[in-house]
């Protein structure tokens, strides 16, 4: 059974208030360093998490765990675990061994080959990042000798060596979309480069460490970063990591972890390194709430609003609250009927619901929204939805539910995917209703690729409205056009492409 989570938020006035609402519970017992878990990004019910010498995987959001493949050889440590997005059986990791290395699998485990060697990573960092742009791009260090991988960590390269520091190295970050890259060490400071690390500059210093930065995904040049020693405290940087500011309320915390919500940057987890303490913040850092966790802190890893991990030095946390209330989802079908897709839906309880978006996609990743249909707000029967789309976006289409509670928090469901039948000739339908007032619908269809264009005239010819004017894939469009500016009368309606020209006439009627 497929659960779409919703959230209640719980309103604290301080800007430190400790919250009883929310708990971490222990899901797998082990021995953590730097950041070893990682989530598949197309289907996060599947989590990994890295101990001692073994990964382990989760098929249901980090609630049990069992392990895969074989024993990692010669590792002592796992340091880092990255999945492949595309093919979750190909898996690196950097390890702590006699000397430290990077491992990689393309079955799922079952064999394990050093692509490097010999390294030098520090005690407590996480010694590889892959850049969120380029997936096939990673970056690590041995030392302070700077390196990049083009082909999923396979070979490795120096791009630049001595980069600035003596110190090792704790965490690499990449911003997306940009040629910038942060690098903290322990001891030093904080350092940039904005030309994919072939040159650096030092934009912080401290004389302790600094764990690790987390980038912003949905505010550019946003970036925090933890310290431990030298003060302590949280920083925050708001031009790409050119400058740092200390957060408010966290000097003398050794901090350690910290992460960004990828779909939403004003929510950020950081935790201190033996205190025993989460933060949580909902609002860019204006406020915050706390919680209490155990064990030494080393990464936290925030998938959505519903769902925040975190590797501790006992093993492996999720947090838990009695206000992740289900919205229960048993049943999300699609099926073709005619020229339309009907979606149908059934929850078996709601509470607090305000609905569901519905949004499509053409390759499974990329969604747009396509319509909305309230929800029943708390119920404990069994509901049922449908939604109807009439215009087909390609041969191949995926549909997805994005339910929404009333304070916005969100969680998707699993996508549906509908194979159409294509238009086999241009077609221009007659409106409907007509006559009408004000609104109307025009539907036609493109059997091929290409710009079309469809617009309105009036009986003497001038050009009243555009609809549409752009490159339209194959499929049926269905376009709603509003007359509420125009007066009563008979309206021409054109559909053109460089193959087909079609025009329609249609009353409206005030």
């Amino acid at each position: 059974m497929k659960k779409l989570i919703t959230l209640i938020l719980v309103i604290f006035i301080l800007p430190f208030g400790f919250s009883q609402n929310y708990v971490w519970q222990l899901k797998k017992s082990g021995s953590s360093l730097g950041g070893p878990i990682d989530v598949e990004k197309y289907n996060h019910n599947n989590v990994y998490y890295g101990s001692l010498n073994k990964i382990f995987k989760s098929t249901d959001r980090g609630e049990t765990f069992a392990q895969i493949g074989v024993n990692i050889p010669s590792a002592t440590e796992i340091k880092c675990v990255i999945i492949d997005d595309d093919n979750p059986n190909v898996i690196l990791v950097g390890i702590e061994a006699s000397t430290d290395k990077i491992v990689k699998t393309t079955d799922a485990g079952a064999t394990w080959t050093i692509t490097a060697d010999g390294l030098s990573f520090s005690y407590f960092g996480i010694p590889i990042t892959q850049d969120p742009t380029h997936p096939d791009t990673f970056y690590t260090m041995n030392g302070n000798n700077f390196m990049r991988s083009t082909d999923f960590g396979s070979t490795w390269t120096t791009i630049s060596a001595s980069f600035g520091t003596n110190s090792a190295p704790c965490d690499i970050e990449v911003f997306p979309d940009t040629s910038i890259i942060l690098v903290g060490d322990n001891g030093t400071g904080i350092f940039k480069s904005t030309n994919y690390g072939l040159t650096w500059t030092q934009t912080y210093s401290t004389s302790g460490e600094i764990p690790t930065i987390a980038v912003d995904y949905t505010h550019p040049g946003i970036a925090y970063a933890t310290k431990w020693g030298g003060g302590g405290g949280l920083l925050k940087s708001t031009d790409y990591g050119s400058t740092w500011s200390l957060m408010t309320g966290f000097t003398g915390q050794n901090m350690w972890g910290v992460h960004i919500n990828p779909l939403d940057g004003n929510e950020v987890f950081a935790g201190c390194y033996s205190c025993g303490t989460t933060w949580k913040t909902k609002n860019g850092g204006a406020t915050w709430q706390t919680v209490s966790i155990p064990s030494t802190n080393y990464q936290y890893f925030i998938v959505d609003s519903m769902n925040v991990f975190a590797a501790q030095g006992n093993g492996f946390y999720k947090l838990d609250s009695p206000f992740f209330i289900p919205v229960e989802l048993t049943a999300f079908s699609a099926e073709l009927q005619d020229k339309s897709i009907l979606l149908n839906w059934t929850t078996a309880t709601e509470l607090n619901n305000s609905g569901f978006e519905i949004e499509a996609s053409t390759n499974n990743i990329d969604f747009i929204k396509i319509g909305f249909v309230p929800g029943y707000g708390t119920t404990t029967e069994s509901k049922s939805y449908s939604f109807t789309i009439s215009e087909t976006y390609s041969y191949k289409t995926y549909y997805r539910l994005k339910q929404i509670d009333f304070d916005g928090s969100y969680q998707y469901s699993s996508s549906v995917e509908v194979e159409s039948v294509l238009p086999e000739k241009y077609s221009l339908e007659q409106n409907y209703p007509n006559p009408f007032n004000p609104n109307t619908t025009i539907k036609f269809e493109m059997p091929k690729d290409g710009f079309v264009s469809l617009k309105i005239y009036d009986i003497l010819g001038n050009e009243i409205a555009t609809l549409v004017n752009e490159e339209k894939p194959t499929g049926r469009y269905e376009v709603n056009f509003n007359a509420s500016a125009l007066v009563s009368g008979v309206y021409i309606y054109k559909l053109e492409s460089a193959e087909y020209i079609s025009t329609k006439k249609m009353l409206l009627l005030k």
